[in-house]
């Protein structure tokens, strides 16, 4: 980006703003295909080598039961279950990783996409709560509750407004649960007053009384070793990326209770 000296301080302030949400947008895809395609690299090799051989004894075992003396089928028949429950299993598996990579390639051709669209916003979130299955944190150790309300309005807007907003605010509540006894995470939709509602909640540390005043600054983070993607800049790009949809943000946070409210009204 050129300097222009007709520009006031105010006016580059902007444009840095504006390229700092481009390039945080487009950044953070990246990084989560990567960690989630790394991820499923290894155990789809592990499930595909289980799954030839399981296959394979399944048809050794069949013809082994079309050919055995009645005495050895009721043996033969419980290896036979056994591996063919042993198989669905994996089968399940794949499929689930399967679906992943679904999700991963169409939130790649929704996020690049340009053009506005009428989106499903139960849907987004679900889909995006579907690809935190590869975060070993958010998958073993914390526990979720998901509401979503049914007959949610549909809203014309970008795919990635609404996609990585959301991202920022379950990641945010994840971190915040990083050291907590209880780790509850909380999802809802709602209609209120003519207005799509999204909640989120977590039973993490809380926000201080030091910065609540100052939640929507930039860089302005409770953790001091805090890096980049999460520098203090959560709420701030919520903030940003829904603003031209009038969204309104607001925060409630006591120790071990933190909920995020996101209201967006029906045009």
């Amino acid at each position: 980006m050129t300097a222009d000296k007709s520009f006031t301080s105010e006016q580059m302030l902007e444009l840095c703003w504006q390229e700092l949400v481009r390039y945080y947008r487009h950044s953070s895809v990246g990084r989560r295909c990567t960690g989630i395609v790394h991820n499923m690299n290894t155990p789809l090799q592990v499930l595909s080598f289980h799954l030839e051989l399981l296959e394979q004894k399944s048809r050794e075992e069949m013809e082994c039961l079309q050919q055995c003396p009645p005495e050895m089928s009721e043996k033969l028949c419980a290896l036979y279950q056994y591996r063919r429950d042993k198989l669905q299993q994996f089968l399940q598996e794949v499929q689930n990783l399967r679906n992943q990579a679904r999700l991963i390639v169409t939130q790649g051709v929704h996020e690049e996409n340009q053009e506005r669209h009428q989106l499903d916003l139960n849907q987004l979130y679900q889909e995006e709560l579907e690809l935190y299955r590869a975060h070993s944190f958010f998958k073993h150790q914390v526990e979720k509750n998901f509401d979503f309300a049914d007959g949610l309005p549909p809203i014309y807007g970008h795919y990635i407004d609404f996609s990585q907003s959301f991202r920022n605010l379950v990641d945010n509540a994840l971190e915040a649960m990083a050291g907590a006894e209880l780790r509850r995470l909380t999802v809802e939709t709602a209609m209120e007053n003519s207005c799509r509602v999204l909640r989120v909640g977590d039973t993490g540390e809380g926000v201080s009384p030091e910065i609540r005043p100052r939640l929507f600054e930039p860089f302005i983070t409770s953790k001091a070793d805090r890096q980049p993607p999460h520098a203090g800049l959560g709420l701030f790009m919520v903030q940003r990326l829904l603003s031209p949809y009038q969204g309104e943000i607001r925060v409630e946070s006591k120790p071990g209770e933190t909920w995020v409210t996101v209201v967006l009204p029906v045009e």
